[in-house]
């Protein structure tokens, strides 16, 4: 059967394995620093990648609200064209000496020499 070995068990010193214990505790500590470092890097770069997509965010809610607000813009501005060019007409209008005779007969009940003018009642008017 099996002996039971003794748990003191002598331990071999010799220049190879204290160089190679040496080595081991300078790897370790070399991997040491490297993941420290590497940490330290890998939060800074996290940190970076979080403030550009909160950046990114901003910029994007920013430019979509900058494009509602401009397609509102063109719509005013069109309206604003629209009611130039009805404007501009009715000033081109006003400089007719026959649309002023005209208005003159409808709103001031104005007439020309040897006109008679005849008033409807205006239930008469709304109802033709």
């Amino acid at each position: 059967m099996k002996e039971k070995r003794s748990p003191q068990v002598r331990r071999l010193t010799s220049e190879y394995i204290e160089h190679q214990e040496r080595q081991k505790e300078e790897r370790e500590r070399r991997m040491k620093g490297v993941k420290r470092r590497l940490s330290v890097f890998g939060g800074f770069l996290g940190a970076f990648i979080i403030f550009a997509v909160i950046t990114l965010f901003q910029q994007h809610s920013a430019i979509q609200d900058q494009q509602q607000e401009n397609s509102q813009l063109e719509l005013q501005l069109a309206d604003m064209k629209d009611e130039e060019e009805s404007l501009e007409e009715k000033v081109e209008a006003l400089h007719d000496p026959d649309y002023i005779a005209e208005l003159a007969r409808r709103d001031f009940f104005m007439s020309k020499p040897g006109e008679t003018l005849f008033q409807l009642p205006r239930s008469q008017e709304v109802e033709e």
